[in-house]
C-alpha cells in the first residue's frame, strides 16, 4: 500500500533542511585559500576529490533521513552505556607507550611523549547541521572543563560529527595555547571562529610534523567534507598516523574502503594499533562509510597488530542498530584472527590493553 502523505512529508522535510542549511551558509562567509593542482585537488574548481571517485548518494536518502528523525530512539541503546571515571593522575603519568581515552564516536584523548593530544573533539548534543536528529546517547566521560591542558588538537575533516564549533570556541577562551593540526582548508573554519593563524598547522596528504619525539603524518582517506551546501569539498579529508621511537598508531577518520589502506599499511610496515571507522553505513550512501566487512579488511590491509572500532557508540547517523557494526565486525575479525580492542568510554588503555565485549551486556 502506498502512502502519498508520507512522500509529501519527506519532501517538506527536505525543503526545511535545505532552507536551514541555506540560512546557515548565508551567515557563514568562509574563504578558502587557493591550492596547487594535485592528484586530489582541482585548482580550477577549488575542490578536493577522491581517486577512485565516490558514487553519489542514492535516491531514497531523504526517506532514510525522515526515518532517522521520526524514529531516532530505535537507533539508541536501550540503557546507559558503561563508562569509567577518568584517573587523570594515571593518564598524565610518564609512560613509554601512548595512552588513550575514548570519548565515544571518533573522539580520542592521547598522552604521548609528555604531550596531551585530542583527536576530533566533539561534545555537541546533536551533530545534525539542522539539529533535528542525530542526538548524542549520553554525555562524554569528562566535561570540557575537566580536561587537562591540551597541547594539540588534531582534526580529520570538517563534518559536524568531527569538527565541533562550540568546542573550538571553548578552547579559544579557556585553553588559548592549543596548537591545531588539520588537513588543507580546514584551518579556514578555525580562523573564522577566532583561532590565531600562528596556532594552525595545515598539511596535505603524506606531509609530516614532528612533535617532541613523535611524528604526525597526514594520510589519504576516501570521503568528503562540507558544513553547508556551498563549501562542499573546499577542505580536505584525511586519516592520520602517529609514530614514536617504539610505536606506530593509525587513525582512519572517516573513509569508504579503497586501496589507500593497503598503500598505507605497506609504507609504514604495519601498525601496533589502528583506530578504524566502524558504523553509520548504509546502502544509500555506500561510498561514504565502510560496512563491517570492509572495516575488517581495512584493518588487515593496514597490517594492524590490533585494531579498535570508532565512529560508533555516541550518535545515530544511520538506520542500523546502535551496536550492529561492532557486533558484526567482532565476529568477522575473530574469524580472521585480527585482535580487536573495545575499551569502555573513560577507560585508560594502550595498544596492549585487554578488553571485553561490554556491548553484549547492554540490554
Amino acid at each position: 500500500m502506498k502512502f502519498p502523505f508520507l512522500r509529501k512529508k519527506r519532501f517538506i522535510l527536505l525543503l526545511l533542511v535545505l532552507l536551514l542549511l541555506a540560512i546557515g551558509a548565508w551567515q557563514t562567509h568562509t574563504t578558502f585559500p587557493p591550492y596547487p593542482a594535485s592528484n586530489h585537488h582541482n585548482p580550477q574548481t577549488g575542490q578536493f576529490f577522491n581517486t577512485p571517485p565516490t558514487r553519489p548518494v542514492k535516491s531514497g536518502t531523504a526517506g532514510a533521513m525522515w526515518q532517522m528523525m521520526i524514529n531516532e530512539k530505535a537507533q539508541h541503546p536501550p540503557t546507559r552505556l558503561p563508562m569509567q571515571d577518568i584517573d587523570w593522575q594515571n593518564f598524565l603519568a610518564p609512560s613509554e607507550r601512548v595512552k588513550f581515552i575514548w570519548f565515544g564516536h571518533s573522539t580520542l584523548l592521547l598522552r604521548v611523549q609528555d604531550q596531551t593530544v585530542m583527536f576530533d573533539p566533539v561534545y555537541a548534543q546533536t551533530v545534525s547541521p539542522v539539529g533535528l536528529m542525530m542526538h548524542r546517547f549520553q554525555a562524554p566521560p569528562a566535561a570540557l572543563h575537566e580536561l587537562p591542558p591540551l597541547d594539540w588538537v588534531v582534526y580529520t575533516h570538517a563534518h559536524y560529527d568531527h569538527l565541533d564549533k562550540d568546542v573550538v570556541q571553548y578552547f579559544i577562551k579557556n585553553q588559548p595555547n592549543i596548537q591545531y593540526l588539520v588537513p588543507l582548508g580546514l584551518g579556514a573554519y578555525l580562523r573564522d571562529w577566532g583561532v590565531a593563524d600562528s596556532q594552525i598547522h595545515e598539511l596535505d596528504w603524506w606531509q609530516t610534523l614532528d612533535l617532541h619525539g613523535a611524528t604526525f603524518h597526514v594520510l589519504p582517506a576516501r570521503h568528503d567534507a562540507a558544513r553547508t551546501p556551498f563549501d562542499a569539498k573546499k577542505s580536505l579529508w584525511a586519516s592520520w598516523a602517529l609514530t614514536t621511537p617504539t610505536e606506530k598508531i593509525y587513525f582512519s577518520g572517516d573513509s569508504s574502503y579503497a586501496p589507500h589502506f593497503a598503500e598505507i599499511g605497506a609504507r609504514f610496515g604495519g601498525f601496533d594499533l589502528a583506530f578504524v571507522e566502524n558504523g553509520q553505513y548504509n546502502e544509500l550512501w555506500e561510498d561514504n562509510h565502510m560496512f563491517p566487512t570492509q572495516t575488517v579488511q581495512a584493518a588487515a590491509d593496514l597490517k594492524a597488530q590490533r585494531w579498535m572500532p570508532i565512529h560508533w557508540g555516541a550518535y545515530p547517523l544511520s538506520t542500523h542498530d546502535w551496536d550492529a557494526s561492532v557486533r558484526e565486525s567482532s565476529s568477522l575479525a575473530a574469524q580472521r584472527n585480527l585482535p580487536m580492542l573495545t575499551p569502555i568510554m573513560g577507560q585508560i588503555f594502550d595498544a596492549q590493553t585487554a578488553s571485553e565485549k561490554w556491548w553484549e551486556k547492554v540490554k
